[in-house]
């Protein structure tokens, strides 16, 4: 009875409702709803809801991280899209990061992966790549129902029986990130270009064909099949405003190094169509700030192709650098745009033979960077070549000394370390002090010898051996590395991180 009346006053309730006006949608979300670190939460989760996992590991200084949080994360359309995953974000100097960072093997920062909740990877693309193609490939990512490692073996093999969402997801890999997840390294050259003959449409063929071109030896002289290849490729890409769009970070990065690859005759004009559609990458009003403002790097490389290392730059090209690097400084204003290509505009200052123009600008953005100490490494190294040790010695210093976060620590303590073995071999004192500092890092943040930080590790020994074996140093690494096994064996519970630490600085047989 009670159910009688209860659909009796719905029925009623309804009558009146269809009168009522509609309730309003919920509001779009206007950020990511990342969660914070907490990678086995969001498995959790995603298996719960039947999600993939889109997993954002970068760090607070990275400034491709920044160019990523300047534009994709702020993007109405990709925010809305992040609703079909459980996006977590994983910080590199955040507790567990590391050990994460070793699970999934991730080469550096920014790395986006898309998992399934068992945890195996469907993709994992580059935080540098176009904007537009990492959207697109998330959005394939949530279509397929394979893994790029998959997808790739059946697109050798019966190509036709690919949808255009998966070759979507294909062209959209982080190639420059894999470690080997999809094809083993030494062949990802061989299967780019076969790839590129499977391909159903002639950009996306054309993109594969420049990926596997940026791979090849550059020590080996192309054959004329190359040649050939290299030129065809180029010419066609050039001239095509849409294909400059899609692959300009091919071209930025690697269209110097192609164009060395194609005919001798031919490479004057192609350099030229180069410079020319770089030029209209920096025009492109719509793209990152950083893609246009580096985009005239590829002219400086090819002039070093042409003229040498050693010569000087034209003055023409040098005011062409200086007005692009006062555009950037003037129109980057938020934090992360201004982290995302301030260093660029230095590098290309400095490339240019301004060594000055760089130190100014990276010392004024001392103040205005949350992140100060990125840059003081850059400051040092523009001090060492100028011959000025002791400044180049306190830069890395004060880079140290400011970092903020474990693993960041032990990264510019590194720096600082390789440096004073370098800049002031002489002082065993300071070296000492220096080493175990950093290891004084380790017990700050349990179970953090992974990743990075182990490779961090490894390079602070190369460099305390060299540094001992000119130096009579063997008494200051005897002291080092007993330092080093009271701090490790008791804060890494991981097997594999405890050995690496018990063996680190033993001596060798």
């Amino acid at each position: 009875m009670r159910r009688f009346l209860f659909a009796l006053f719905s029925i009623g309730l309804g009558l009146v409702a269809s009168c009522a006006p509609s309730a309003a949608p919920p509001p779009a979300p206007t950020e990511i709803a990342w969660r914070d670190g907490d990678v086995e939460d969001a498995l959790a989760e995603a298996a719960e809801l039947g999600k993939p996992v889109l997993l954002y590991w970068g760090a607070t200084w990275c400034p491709p991280c920044n160019r990523l949080k300047a534009g994709l994360f702020l993007d109405p359309a990709f925010i809305s899209q992040t609703l079909d995953f459980v996006p977590v974000y994983l910080d590199g100097d955040s507790e567990g990061a590391q050990l994460w960072g070793e699970h999934f093997a991730i080469q550096g920062y920014p790395t986006l992966i898309i998992l399934r909740a068992d945890r195996s990877e469907i993709t994992r693309l580059s935080g540098g790549g176009d904007p537009e193609q990492v959207a697109h490939a998330v959005a394939a990512a949530r279509q397929s129902g394979e893994t790029v490692a998959q997808l790739v073996a059946r697109a050798q093999q019966e190509p036709d029986r690919l949808s255009e969402a998966e070759w979507t997801l294909i062209a959209g890999y982080g190639w420059e990130v894999d470690t080997g997840n999809v094809v083993p390294i030494e062949e990802r050259e061989v299967t780019l270009r076969r790839l590129a003959e499977a391909a159903p449409a002639p950009p996306l063929a054309r993109r594969f064909d420049l990926l596997s071109l940026t791979l090849a030896d550059p020590d080996q002289a192309p054959d004329p099949t190359e040649q050939a290849r290299a030129q065809a490729v180029l010419e066609t890409v050039l001239a095509a405003p849409a294909e400059v769009r899609s692959n300009r970070d091919v071209l930025i990065g690697s269209g110097a190094q192609i164009i060395a690859r194609a005919p001798e005759a031919d490479r004057a004009r192609l350099q030229a169509s180069l410079i020319t559609a770089m030029d209209a990458v920096y025009a492109m009003e719509d793209a990152p700030l950083s893609d246009r403002l580096s985009a005239i790097s590829a002219e400086i490389e090819m002039f070093r192709q042409s003229a040498g290392e050693e010569a000087a730059v034209s003055e023409a090209l040098v005011a062409k650098v200086q007005q692009r690097v006062a555009w950037a400084d003037q129109t980057a204003q938020t934090p992360h745009e201004r982290q995302a290509v301030m260093y660029i505009a230095a590098g290309l200052l400095e490339d240019v033979g301004d060594v000055a123009g760089a130190e100014r600008l990276l010392t004024a953005e001392l103040s205005r960077s949350a992140t100060p100490f990125y840059y003081m490494p850059i400051l040092a190294r523009l001090a060492e070549e100028q011959g000025d040790t002791a400044r180049a010695l306190d830069w890395l210093r004060q880079g140290y000394e400011s970092a903020v976060g474990p693993a960041s620590r032990v990264q510019w303590g590194t720096l600082y370390v390789e440096g004073v073995t370098r800049l002031k071999p002489t002082d065993a004192t300071e070296v000492e002090r220096a080493a175990t500092a950093v290891i004084d890092e380790l017990a700050t943040s349990p179970d953090s010898f992974h990743q990075r930080t182990r490779a961090r590790f490894t390079r602070i020994e190369t460099a305390l051996r060299g540094w001992a074996a000119s130096n009579h140093g063997d008494e200051v690494l005897a002291r080092v590395r007993a330092h080093m096994s009271l701090v490790c064996p008791p804060t890494q519970t991981e097997a594999a991180a405890r050995r690496a630490c018990e063996t680190w600085l033993q001596p060798e047989p």
